[in-house]
């Protein structure tokens, strides 16, 4: 084996499940924290429950575009660089949002139509809407996190890993709004937590450089033997290779495609119902 390869492998080998587990914690709770008071924050900004439910769709909304585009970028240049690059987004987007307190209470749109009702978009709210939608564009950290638990998983710990990932995303969104009821009970009210947030994503991000180990190891213009790199220190081989369409083994699995796996269109529903709820 190469000894770059090499130096990777022992890499991954050595990395244990916590920074990953920590990385998702921490993604959850960020994210989470805003719930609580996001609310108050629009009355206070002059918005009603129109603008509220718009902001609040404005995350998810560009996260569906986002999403995918990082996932397909993870594949090609590796897992961390892509999960580093989220969480600077998001933390980007968290101090857009700080200085949404600090701008002057100005209108910018105002209107009164008859099938909307009455509402404002006053400049605090506009920064909000764009730093919610700076997140939501880069907010691939749980879909990355996922892939990277794949990644480093044997089938026969799947089940078990993969328990884990979603208990750390849980205990996130437990302690994100008890954190902001907390804190937002101070005189600094709303500010606090955000402020907060954005510590709790340059935590994540500092996890991420510094203790995370890469997840993949990319070859190009290599061919593959299948059976050879079956199990790699324990590990099991994923495929991450461009052949410059010489082997039309490994191709890019479509939607459609994904689609006609048994029952997956069932589960997708279902996941859709349960969010909706």
């Amino acid at each position: 084996m190469h000894p770059t390869k090499q130096r990777i492998y022992m890499a991954v080998r050595k990395s244990s499940l916590f920074p990953i587990l920590m990385i998702n914690f921490i993604g959850s709770l960020g994210f989470s924290i805003v719930l609580p008071f996001l609310v108050f924050l629009v009355t206070k900004f002059e918005g009603n429950a129109l603008v509220y439910g718009v902001l609040g769709a404005v995350y998810p909304a560009f996260q569906l575009i986002g999403a995918p585009i990082l996932g397909k970028m993870s594949d090609s240049y590796g897992r961390k660089k892509i999960l580093l690059l989220s969480e600077v987004g998001t933390l980007i987007g968290w101090i857009i949002f700080i200085t949404a307190f600090f701008v002057p209470l100005e209108v910018i749109l105002k209107s009164d139509s008859n099938f909307l009702g009455p509402f404002i978009i006053t400049l605090p709210i506009l920064i909000i809407f764009a730093a919610r939608a700076i997140d939501g564009l880069t907010g691939g950290n749980i879909s990355i996190a996922n892939a990277y638990v794949a990644d480093i998983t044997s089938e026969k710990d799947r089940n078990k890993n993969f328990g884990k990932l979603s208990v750390s995303s849980n205990l996130g969104f437990i302690a994100g709004p008890a954190i902001a009821g907390l804190l937002g009970s101070t005189e600094y009210k709303e500010l606090l937590p955000v402020i907060a947030a954005s510590v709790i994503s340059l935590t994540a991000c500092l996890i991420t450089y510094f203790f995370l180990p890469e997840s993949k190891v990319q070859l190009y213009k290599e061919s593959s033997d299948n059976s050879a790199l079956r199990k790699v220190i324990g590990y099991e081989s994923k495929e991450c290779f461009d052949f410059n369409g010489k082997n039309r083994s490994v191709q890019k699995i479509t939607l459609k495609e994904i689609l006609k796996l048994n029952h997956i269109s069932y589960f997708l529903f279902l996941n859709f119902l349960i969010f909706l709820g």
